[in-house]
């Protein structure tokens, strides 16, 4: 979770254990044209285990793999 204006909370399209976000770019056509364009990351929510409490998390498909381990 991510804290907004005025210590509201906020969910956003972030990792919550490597905090990997949206990243930009661009789109290249075949004549070089360059148009903006969003990255979003491999979210995925997954149940894991904190404190003896199962709590639903979002994590990345990098994070999920090394939890795995």
């Amino acid at each position: 979770m991510i804290l907004g204006q005025k210590g509201v909370t906020k969910m956003s399209r972030v990792c919550e254990i490597c905090g990997k976000g949206k990243m930009r770019g661009n789109t290249v056509s075949h004549s070089n044209r360059k148009a903006p364009r969003h990255y979003k990351p491999n979210l995925q929510k997954e149940t894991i285990e904190k404190d003896g409490k199962s709590v639903s998390v979002k994590l990345c498909a990098k994070c999920k793999k090394t939890n795995k381990k």
